[in-house]
């Protein structure tokens, strides 16, 4: 009888042992997959993103698409002299540093909330010489929405070294010659971010 009984006390506590260790051995995995999959980045990225505020309109006025990058160039950044000293557009530098790697990305301007209705915000993108990289661009009206940096049809793509990358990105109303309250005291934030192939992203907050 005692040795039955000792027999069954020892089937319970390996059932329980099986059990126990199966269970956390699980829930190893699972964290472990978490704490790697979650930031989806490669170990040997080590490229950085930073975004600086030139000028942030607080209100700004439409202005011609062909005067955008007199507006940048200007000492006193996006304000226009000729609209008497109205602010023009927003204007943000974009700064990708690496310390690993080589990499290529495709960066985007990605849609967070707006209240625009129409299509005349605009943005583009220039080298530190002011020299246009892409084409002008419309931020999407649909939150989460990303629209890529294209010149024509193709996708700008970025390879970033050991060497900073630096980037104007600009944003204005364009002016239409016709009345235009509706894009008056509007709002928009989105994001700009650098996407790998590998499926790595940097991505930083903008507002304007």
């Amino acid at each position: 009888m005692k040795q039955k009984l000792f027999s069954s006390i020892c089937l319970v506590l390996a059932i329980v042992i099986v059990v126990t260790t199966s269970t956390t051995f699980a829930y190893l995995i699972a964290s472990s997959e978490n704490t790697t999959d979650v930031s989806g980045k490669t170990a040997d990225f080590n490229v950085k993103l930073a975004l600086t505020t030139v000028h942030k309109s607080t209100n700004m006025v439409p202005l011609k698409d062909s005067l955008v990058v007199t507006s940048i160039k200007n000492t006193n950044k996006c304000i226009d002299k000729d609209k008497n000293n109205y602010e023009v557009c927003s204007l943000y530098k974009l700064t990708l540093s690496n310390t690993g790697s080589s990499f290529t990305l495709n960066g985007y301007l990605k849609t967070s909330s707006t209240t625009y209705t129409t299509g005349n915000l605009k943005y583009q993108v220039y080298d530190t010489n002011y020299n246009a990289v892409t084409d002008v661009l419309t931020p999407s009206l649909t939150a989460s929405q990303k629209v890529y940096f294209k010149k024509g049809s193709n996708n700008i793509s970025t390879t970033i070294n050991s060497t900073n990358v630096e980037y104007y990105l600009v944003m204005w109303i364009t002016e239409t010659n016709t009345m235009q309250t509706a894009d008056y005291s509007k709002n928009y934030s989105g994001v700009v971010g650098f996407e790998a192939i590998s499926g790595d992203v940097l991505e930083a907050n903008l507002t304007t």
